[in-house]
């Protein structure tokens, strides 16, 4: 009985650490979609150089304030209509669609084997 004990404890393990690691591969393909987002946003803007980089920081950083796409999807709206453009949602939910696939991309290129041997079922 004991074995079994023993294993259930350790499945128990393995599916608390892989549900700990995609979450935060979860958390870290969302930051950077943001900030491919926020980089769309800057040059809709016409923000380039160091104005661009840092407004996609910016974006990156509104998405941790409240959960949901909504604030930072309102922010950039805001920005847009503020520099005297438009944007419609069909290029919002294109560019956030085109952010979320370069970042999934770029997260796989750099950790091409995420998970280690201790994260296996």
């Amino acid at each position: 009985m004991n074995d079994i004990a023993s294993v259930i404890k350790q499945r128990e393990q393995a599916f608390e650490a892989q549900y700990k690691l995609d979450e935060e591969h979860n958390f870290k393909i969302r930051a950077r979609r943001d900030r491919f987002f926020g980089t769309w946003a800057a040059e809709k803007i016409g923000l380039d150089g160091t104005q661009a980089e840092k407004y996609a920081i910016e974006a990156a950083q509104i998405d941790l304030e409240a959960a949901g796409d909504a604030n930072l999807i309102d922010k950039v709206v805001a920005d847009i209509k503020e520099a005297g453009k438009t944007v419609s949602n069909d290029e919002l939910l294109a560019a956030m669609t085109d952010a979320l696939q370069k970042a999934q991309q770029t997260f796989k290129e750099d950790f091409p084997e995420a998970l280690s041997n201790d994260h296996h079922l």
